[in-house]
């Protein structure tokens, strides 16, 4: 493909355009607006659905976003961009976005549409899920439909919204249902019933999450002609590799939420199969992917296109279980937590019923007995409660971490090839460069950081009480194995 020509660079094509957003507080979200302010500085107002709370306007809602560290670069180059930022009070869930008609007004000239929102929960009811993953998609389309300026939608998908498929090619696959059916199910039948028919209905798809997305892309295929679309499905997405600070992450999902469990010492068992691969992208890399799709669908598509990019790693760029929980251990020896509740360890499997029983030994004993402990301190007991989020946890994920997926990315990995030269610093989409130990060296350090609040500062202390939890963990084992070999001697050898 013919290199774009100079006045189609990234940021000339986003100057002075309006953009709007759903999904703007979460992960991906907050890390797309802060690359479009920083990236293209000349862009003009974006826009961010926000739902109004109780007690919070929208301006305290998105100091919220915009007050943590990822902003920090942006605020030390370009202060004033934050005033770009544009909070539209609506909701994803209602029926045109909840906007008034006011803010529809307001935002009559936007250009460029990124549909991010979502509940990634995996255990959502149907109907709800129905409302918030694909209705949504139906509402953001026939609202962008009235946009005289448009260029581009882009409509942010999961790799895995056909999980039954483990060979996914970049196309939109023949529908599970009618989409049009689920929307008018979710809106007529209550919770209750919908849930008595939901294994019927999504034909024992593994959660609501994937199911309902997998629905929206069919919006996707049928809004084709009506509009620029773009399907983007990112596979797990995970900290930050570079951009705007290494190791940034904002949520527990996917593979740092396991690295920090077993990390704590809390999670000493998983139902994983230890030979299959994961498949993760850094969110700087999804979201740089992102925008040159935008910029692509407006400046090089043809009308009627549906561009559909798999943002997933190649082969050689993923590990499987076994090997990621192994150059844990060997990182948490660099980078210990520390509020870690005893030493890093323990076993896996992909037997479901020997992980009940191992669940049961070994951590819901020990939580039982520690939060028993607090109970006679006066203080306030809390391991049961977080193992069991991390039992429901573990038995939503076993499908995902008990099989493998092949992600067909050839349309992803051209946008690589068709940023301009003079944008290639600013929208490289390469990854793990420095390696992959080294990224998730950076993935613990981040989550340290960000999600526990860890200053770096505490590491040495903490080495120091890894150290002595790592002799009592092994003098315990000591003392257990002694206990165990005199009572066979006692019972069956004398």
């Amino acid at each position: 493909m013919a290199q774009p020509q100079e006045c189609y660079s990234i940021p000339a094509v986003f100057a002075g355009a309006d953009v709007f957003l759903t999904g703007g507080s979460g992960f991906m979200g907050k890390v797309l607006i802060e690359k479009l302010l920083r990236s293209c500085p000349k862009i003009g107002r974006v826009f961010v659905l926000m739902r109004g709370k109780r007690g919070k306007s929208l301006e305290e809602r998105l100091e919220t976003i915009t007050g943590g560290v990822l902003f920090d670069r942006l605020k030390s180059e370009n202060p004033k961009a934050l005033s770009k930022i544009c909070p539209i009070e609506g909701d994803c869930t209602q029926l045109k976005l909840g906007m008034s008609p006011d803010s529809m007004d307001r935002i009559k000239d936007v250009q460029f549409v990124f549909h991010a929102a979502a509940s990634v929960r995996f255990d959502d009811p149907l109907k709800d899920a129905i409302l918030t993953n694909t209705r949504s998609t139906r509402e953001v389309f026939e609202w962008a439909k009235t946009l005289q300026k448009l260029r581009a939608v882009v409509h942010v998908s999961t790799t895995y919204c056909n999980p039954e498929l483990l060979h996914v090619e970049e196309k939109i696959y023949p529908p599970k249902m009618d989409w049009r059916s689920a929307i008018r199910m979710a809106e007529t039948f209550d919770m209750a019933a919908l849930e008595a028919l939901k294994e019927k209905l999504t034909q024992f798809a593994p959660n609501t999450y994937t199911y309902t997305k997998g629905l929206a892309e069919q919006i996707c295929l049928e809004y084709r002609d009506q509009l620029p679309l773009v399907v983007f499905r990112p596979s797990i997405v995970t900290n930050s590799e570079k951009e705007p600070l290494r190791g940034w992450v904002d949520n527990f999902n996917g593979p740092i939420g396991l690295l920090l469990g077993c990390a704590s010492g809390v999670v000493r068992t998983g139902m994983i199969d230890l030979e299959k691969r994961i498949n993760c992208i850094p969110v700087d890399v999804s979201i740089k992917a992102i925008i040159v799709a935008a910029w692509k669908r407006a400046t090089l598509d043809k009308p009627g296109d549906l561009p559909v990019y798999n943002s997933a790693a190649e082969r050689d760029k993923t590990i499987n279980y076994g090997m990621m929980l192994y150059d844990g251990k060997v990182l948490f020896d660099r980078v210990p937590l520390r509020n870690m509740l005893w030493a890093p360890g323990g076993t896996t499997t992909s037997n479901k019923y020997l992980f009940y029983t191992i669940f049961f030994f070994c951590q819901l004993l020990p939580a039982l007995f520690v939060d028993t402990l607090l109970r006679v301190v006066g203080k306030t007991p809390f391991l049961l409660r977080l193992n069991r989020k991390i039992f429901d946890a573990q038995v939503s994920l076993r499908y995902f971490m008990n099989n493998e997926w092949e992600f067909v990315s050839d349309n992803f990995k051209q946008l690589e090839l068709i940023v301009p030269e003079h944008d290639r610093s600013t929208f490289s989409m390469k990854y793990f460069v420095r390696g992959m130990m080294e990224y998730y060296e950076d993935a613990i350090l981040g989550g340290r950081r960000y999600l526990l609040n860890e200053p770096d500062d505490s590491i040495e202390q903490s080495l120091k009480k890894y150290m002595i939890l790592r002799v009592l963990h092994y003098g315990l084992q000591l003392v257990l194995g002694l206990f165990v070999a005199n009572w066979i001697y006692r019972r069956y050898l004398q």
